[in-house]
């Protein structure tokens, strides 16, 4: 991660300044620190950017505080990890991560971190027990599913892995792995069900069905949107969309790849409609460019009018 030259700041008024990193340093972070110091949501926030930013020292000694603040919680003890795996201290950040696993034993994230530190030792074997380890505890971990798919090769074991996690109740993603995979082998059917099993099993992810639906939900189908356009799948994405996109989602971009395979199929006005809809239900920050692509598939209409 390289370290930005300048670090962005916000004055009084809400407006962006930057200031050099060494003043940075100097002033801003212990003000920060000091201002904190007791608060430990406000200085894990301020650890994370620090640590963004490259200030691993400064992250450090921040994540120290947090510790003793929170008897040594999970989230500043994976910080902590982070940390000291940046800095090449490998040694340090695999006892931190054996801690949190032992403190936490049924949470998947520390297994990734520790798998993507046995990856950066070339220790292959370790790092794919981790994996699994973690995934067998956690299995929506996109960062490990797609470690443990890109460790292997051979495209029948990948699916027999991911299949082992999708039995799972509280699976979803393992199921997009699972069609990625199929899509990349050409077997569109199977894709397909994968995917479908990963939209419907988001959906009930959590106990109460809400409205609007919740960001898993959203997740799972903004992903296959994505896979099937990329691989110029229209008529499966449209149908796919008229099953499970509803306008109530709290992002567009699902239903912009919708409105695209129905304007690349030639469905205009449909494609216009659907923006309307999301129109009436979106936030204002989205409403600018679903506008602009209204008023471009008006002039496309007229055009072949």
């Amino acid at each position: 991660m390289e370290e930005q030259k300048s670090i962005p700041l916000f004055d009084e008024l809400g407006r962006l300044i930057w200031t050099d990193r060494e003043e940075f340093r100097i002033r801003v972070i212990p003000e920060n620190v000091q201002a904190d110091w007791d608060h430990p949501e406000n200085l894990y926030a301020f650890a994370v950017q620090l640590y963004r930013d490259g200030f691993l020292d400064e992250a450090s000694e921040s994540v120290d505080r947090i510790l003793e603040l929170t008897d040594r919680g999970e989230e500043a003890l994976l910080l902590k990890g982070l940390i000291h795996h940046r800095q090449k201290n490998y040694s340090e950040a695999e006892a931190i991560l054996k801690e949190c696993i032992h403190l936490f034993p049924n949470r998947g994230v520390a297994f990734t971190y520790l798998a993507r530190l046995y990856a950066a030792e070339k220790k292959q074997e370790q790092m794919i027990d981790a994996l699994n380890q973690g995934l067998t505890r956690e299995p929506n971990q996109e960062m490990a599913l797609r470690m443990l798919v890109g460790a292997t090769p051979d495209p029948a074991h990948a699916i027999a892995l991911l299949g082992s996690f999708a039995t799972n109740e509280e699976a979803w993603w393992p199921q997009l792995e699972l069609g990625r995979i199929y899509l990349k082998e050409g077997n569109v059917k199977e894709a397909i069900s994968q995917f479908c099993l990963a939209i419907q099993s988001s959906c009930g992810y959590h106990e109460e069905k809400k409205d609007p639906p919740d960001w898993e939900e959203e997740i799972a189908l903004m992903t296959v949107t994505t896979l099937l356009f990329r691989h110029g799948l229209c008529d499966e994405l449209i149908q796919m969309a008229e099953k499970y996109w509803t306008p109530q989602f709290l992002t567009p971009y699902a239903g912009l790849d919708y409105v695209a395979a129905l304007e690349e199929q030639g469905e205009i006005r449909g494609a216009i409609d659907v923006l309307n809809e999301m129109i009436a239900k979106s936030e204002e920050e989205y409403r600018v460019i679903l506008k602009l692509r209204i008023h471009h598939l008006e002039k496309k209409l007229e055009r072949v009018s």
